[in-house]
């Protein structure tokens, strides 16, 4: 059985208005959405769920937004939603998540389209689902998702849409500069656009024993820096009220600006350590190594050089990766001495 204690934060903060929303159940095969700080509990066969929206819009449509956006998502994984169908594997559980942040995006333009005060708000949204041994994260914005273990540390589960990271991915500017890029404001997905179909990404996470996750609003993840919120969750994991308090008096005393949510689980126990796998959307997967025992990577090195020089041996020295699908490099014969 796996165990599981849970703990969030959503207020103003540094704006006056918040157009932050959240929600966190502990179980949704119950018929009532909640949780208790910190209870530790058993999770359920339909598991449990945690969903951070920000809205944008100003005055009261960005609150607007975050609302139905929660409010679609919390339909969405009713108990009686959550069919034999969706539960059956991987892949059909993250469609379900896409079928879902799809729903909310369409709420909000349907509300946005006959409400004049309402044109033009819109959303991020981030969710976690915890099913069995996995974490199904779903996200379309830049409200974040992270994982930290005291093993492995901190990694960032989803990854921004937003102008500065595509910077980022080009190689246009470093991850360190984004941090203090003055457009780190402007996102390029969000639910609620008009000007485009909703995409939203997908994927899934083994978990271990230890594992917390970690969902926030750009007003967390805006003012601390990755290093800062690993450094927060390595001596304040103990429990997650500790923890979301730490986080909260860090981002206030570094000066935040904006309206901050944090949503939190721990994993307490109930899971056999793994190196796990990556479920990607179409279905393929990708191994994560956590950690490797020092014999065999001493093994590995030895299978290599054998294999080095047998080929050596042979005349010809052949090099592939498996991210060349179809190149291979290939040296020439060396001349007889």
């Amino acid at each position: 059985m796996i165990r599981f204690t849970m703990a969030a934060r959503c207020e103003a903060a540094g704006r006056q208005n918040n157009e932050d929303n959240f929600q966190l159940t502990d179980n949704l095969a119950g018929s009532e959405w909640g949780f208790v700080t910190d209870k530790e509990v058993t999770l359920s066969e339909k598991g449990a769920l945690l969903v951070v929206c920000d809205g944008m819009g100003g005055m009261s449509a960005g609150a607007t937004a975050s609302r139905i956006a929660v409010k679609t998502i919390k339909e969405c994984f009713a108990a009686d939603r959550l069919t034999p169908e969706v539960m059956a594997s991987r892949s059909s559980r993250l469609l379900y998540i896409e079928q879902a942040i799809i729903a909310a995006d369409n709420k909000i333009k349907e509300d946005g389209n006959h409400n004049s005060e309402h044109k033009g708000m819109g959303s991020t949204i981030v969710l976690a689902w915890i099913v069995e041994e996995y974490v199904y994260i779903g996200w379309c914005g830049d409200s974040r998702a992270y994982r930290f273990n005291h093993v492995s540390g901190l990694e960032r589960l989803s990854h921004d849409h937003s102008y500065v990271q595509e910077l980022v991915d080009s190689g246009k500017l470093s991850q360190e500069l984004a941090f203090e890029h003055p457009d780190n404001n402007i996102i390029t997905r969000s639910l609620g656009d008009n000007r485009q179909i909703v995409q939203p990404d997908v994927n899934c996470f083994p978990l271990n024993n230890g594992d917390v996750i970690l969902l926030c609003s750009d007003g967390l993840s805006g003012v601390l820096r990755d290093n800062e919120i690993e450094s927060i969750l390595l001596n304040h994991s103990d429990t997650m009220e500790n923890c979301r308090n730490a986080l909260w008096k860090k981002s206030e005393e570094t000066g935040w600006t904006d309206n901050v949510t944090i949503a939190l689980c721990r994993i307490v126990s109930g899971i056999e350590a793994k190196t796990g796998m990556s479920t990607l959307v179409d279905g393929s997967s990708q191994t994560v190594i956590k950690k490797r025992k020092p014999m065999r990577i001493l093994i590995a090195l030895i299978a290599l050089l054998l294999f080095l020089g047998i080929a050596f041996e042979a005349g010809h020295f052949i090099i592939k990766k498996s991210w060349w699908p179809s190149k291979a490099l290939v040296l020439p014969d060396l001349p007889d001495s």
